[in-house]
């Protein structure tokens, strides 16, 4: 072949390597070519070799993927409750992907003030409250103040509060107090001073025994929350009846009268008054010499026509202790008293004055502070969820309280004061809208000395202690007035809904007011 065939040759070969000439016309039908074709080109021709082997193969891969999901992609994903996409832990989705909640210890911005987590607390002075707010006054904890400086209301040498009952002091909704005391005299008076919440005194005290009365002691007053009063009081000397009184919206008007003289014997009378201006009355009656009787009696608009009185207890043996009476703003009221068998018991009534059970405490009464005169009293309180709390003296010598629940389950004692005393006989309760406590108890003797019947010849005490709705102390005990010797003074306290707090007793000659007003939070 001469050298321009052969060079014609390799150029068809060469073409046919780059088109892939075969016989089948390049139609593939016998599957995929299976030879390799190599040249090499010298400067003198074209050398052309045909050889067949495996097929060589060149692969790569590249990985397009979507990241996995995670918190903050804008994206809600299995187990987030949101997905913002942001990193601002102070709006409505934490940078947890969790939403919002007071509670979560995280301060929402624009709608929470605090957020102490599981620190936050209804009455903690200092901590965020559970509505997730800063602590302020009205938000149902207690946020009193220092007991004010002894006021005289009166100064009288024959002066006396009751010694049978409380209590000697009301309140009205505006924290506006009403004291009231017996002026010994020819004809007796029954004295009431009005007391502003910030302890001062308002006018001058008004008399307002009515008939007069030769003969007349241990009168209690009860105020309404617009401001009505109540007031109850024995009159004859051998105490045989109990004369009550209403005087509508101040002591400016004319009130009511009503005469309570169905038994020989009546003493010891105690009254409240509900939102709705109903006068409740309890007192103990001797229809028998061995039969002794607590006795209610309901006084709606402050009308002598109300039905008559009638008989929650009955005592074969015995006298039982004075009662005390506490109302809710409905109008259903409690009824506590000592049972001569020692026990402070208490019945709970409808608004229509259906009775419950009698209900016995783990609590007593606490002695006797002049022997032939007063007659030791139980404290009662009643608070907005509807517990019941006394005040006596518990099997640990102290004076303490019990709460009892709606269904009247008792529930723990917890201790007021702080040393058994020797005599304990009064105790009287105040309570807050929000069920927080004020406490004030007298107090005689050392414990430990040679018992004695009565406080005449021992030091005494008047004390005060405040107590948050579930009974956790908010104070130490608080002295109010000590004597060196001589029985406790008589006293009442009363809880304006605010928790603005009176107490009221006598010193020496002096009819005392000392008032503790609120102590709020800076905002």
């Amino acid at each position: 072949m001469s050298t321009r065939a052969i060079a014609g040759a390799g150029a068809l070969v060469l073409a046919c390597a780059g088109v892939a000439c075969f016989s089948d016309g390049g139609l593939h039908t016998g599957g995929p070519a299976s030879t390799t074709t190599t040249s090499t080109t010298t400067t003198t021709g074209t050398t052309v070799e045909l050889t067949t082997g495996e097929p060589t193969t060149t692969s790569a891969s590249t990985t397009t993927g979507e990241p996995p999901p995670f918190c903050g992609d804008g994206q809600l994903d299995p187990g987030e409750q949101c997905d913002d996409g942001d990193d601002d832990d102070g709006d409505a989705c934490r940078t947890d992907c969790q939403v919002a909640s007071c509670g979560d210890g995280v301060v929402q911005r624009g709608v929470e003030e605090c957020d102490d987590g599981p620190a936050n607390h209804p009455s903690e002075p200092t901590a965020c409250r559970p509505d997730c707010h800063k602590p302020a006054c009205g938000d149902g904890a207690l946020y009193i103040g220092p007991l004010g400086p002894p006021v005289i209301a009166a100064s009288e040498p024959t002066a006396e509060q009751s010694d049978d009952v409380p209590r000697a002091i009301g309140v009205d909704a505006q924290g506006t107090f009403s004291v009231v005391w017996r002026v010994n005299a020819l004809v007796d008076r029954l004295d009431v001073q009005t007391v502003a919440a910030d302890g001062t005194l308002v006018g001058a005290p008004l008399d307002l025994a009515d008939p007069p009365s030769q003969v007349l002691r241990d009168p209690v007053i009860a105020v309404s929350p617009v401001g009505d009063l109540a007031l109850a009081w024995e009159i004859n000397a051998n105490n045989d009846d109990i004369l009550v009184r209403g005087v509508v919206a101040g002591v400016a008007e004319p009130g009511m009268n009503a005469l309570v003289a169905k038994n020989p014997i009546q003493q010891s009378p105690a009254i409240a008054l509900d939102d709705a201006g109903r006068l409740t009355l309890a007192y103990v009656g001797a229809v028998l010499p061995n039969l002794s009787q607590v006795y209610v009696r309901r006084i709606a608009n402050f009308d002598p026509a109300s039905p008559p009185e009638f008989a929650i207890s009955e005592h074969d043996v015995g006298v039982p202790g004075p009662p005390t009476v506490a109302t809710w703003p409905d109008g259903a009221f409690v009824v506590a008293w000592g049972d001569p068998g020692g026990a402070i018991v208490y019945r709970r009534f409808t608004v229509d004055g259906v009775p419950g059970p009698v209900v016995a405490s783990g609590l007593r009464t606490g002695g006797i502070a002049l022997t032939g005169s007063a007659n030791p009293w139980s404290g009662l309180a009643v608070t907005p969820d509807l517990r019941v709390v006394l005040g006596g003296i518990g099997d640990d010598g102290l004076v303490d309280l019990q709460t009892f629940d709606p269904a009247d389950v008792p529930q723990s004692i917890v201790a007021v004061s702080e040393a058994p005393r020797m005599h304990a006989p009064f105790v009287d309760l105040g309570s807050d809208a929000w069920g927080n406590l004020a406490v004030a108890w007298a107090e005689c003797g050392d414990a430990d000395a040679p018992a004695t019947e009565d406080c005449s010849a021992l030091a005494s005490d008047l004390r005060l202690r405040w107590f948050r709705a579930d009974l956790t102390p908010h104070t130490p005990v608080t002295a109010v007035h000590s004597t060196m010797v001589g029985a406790p003074p008589a006293f009442g306290v009363a809880v304006a809904p605010s928790g603005i707090t009176g107490v009221t007793y006598l010193a020496g000659d002096d009819v005392v007011v000392r008032v503790a007003g609120l102590a709020c939070p800076a905002p």
